[in-house]
């Protein structure tokens, strides 16, 4: 029963974390939201608060990339509900720059919010879940399978965490199950800033590439989100929703 399930969801500010921890709190889960920025968090956690039971609803400031952050977190998280069973892996950064102009620290601190955050979240959620079943959802990238420019760093951290994913549905199997989802251009404020959305050119320079012709919608991932977690078969696996947008 979902409202027997507590799930931590990191990068939960904003954005595709936001309405999933909206998504899954209205459904009557248990719901943790992990976040860096306050004033963000807290706008988001207020609006979730309003429309569900505030006593099934959290909020933990943890960089995902500190492993005594972490792992304080899930302790947080023992302490009040008692178990933890679903993660989502959401929280991340994008520091573009052509390849000869990345400095270490840009490289450094994209790969380790996107990679080592997987790892070290992972870790922890298991260390804190030893004998119950669970899920894990990775967030990656299709351009961490087919590259593109000006982001060697972010494409080269979402590539390991679709490996990641892979090594992990292995070793965990079959109690706990792994996949990684990855989405294409839904209509979130960084997607839409990064390209020019509000613009009439933009806006169809966008669309061309999409078969589906529109933008992803919350909507469509959560509902990817909702199916994962109810794919009991499925682990290791990688799960596009892209409007065709890449195709694998």
């Amino acid at each position: 029963m979902s409202e027997d399930r507590v799930m931590v969801v990191t990068g939960a500010s904003s954005g595709l974390g936001a309405e999933v921890c909206e998504h899954f709190a209205l459904k009557g889960y248990r719901v943790v939201m992990n976040y860096l920025i306050e004033p963000e968090a807290q706008a988001t956690y207020d609006r979730i608060a309003a429309k569900v039971d505030a006593d099934r609803l959290m909020k933990v400031q943890a960089d995902v990339a500190n492993r005594e952050q972490v792992r304080a977190m899930f302790d947080a998280v023992i302490e009040r509900f008692g178990q933890v069973d679903i993660l989502i892996n959401f929280a991340g950064i994008n520091r573009d720059a052509p390849f000869t102009e990345l400095t270490d620290d840009m490289w450094d601190s994209v790969v380790s919010a996107h990679l080592r955050g997987h790892f070290v979240c992972g870790q922890e959620f298991l260390f804190h879940n030893p004998d119950r079943p669970g899920v894990i959802i990775n967030l990656g990238a299709a351009c961490g399978q087919i590259g593109r420019k000006n982001g060697a760093n972010f494409c080269s951290a979402k590539g390991g965490v679709i490996a990641l994913t892979k090594c992990m549905a292995q070793e965990l199997s079959p109690r706990v199950r792994v996949n990684c989802l990855v989405p294409g251009s839904v209509r979130t404020r960084e997607v839409i800033d990064r390209y020019h959305l509000e613009t009439e050119d933009g806006l169809a320079k966008e669309l061309a590439t999409l078969p589906m012709g529109r933008l992803g919608e919350f909507e469509d991932i959560t509902r990817m989100v909702d199916c994962m977690i109810g794919s009991e078969f499925t682990t290791g696996a990688t799960f596009y929703a892209n409007g065709g947008q890449y195709m694998h």
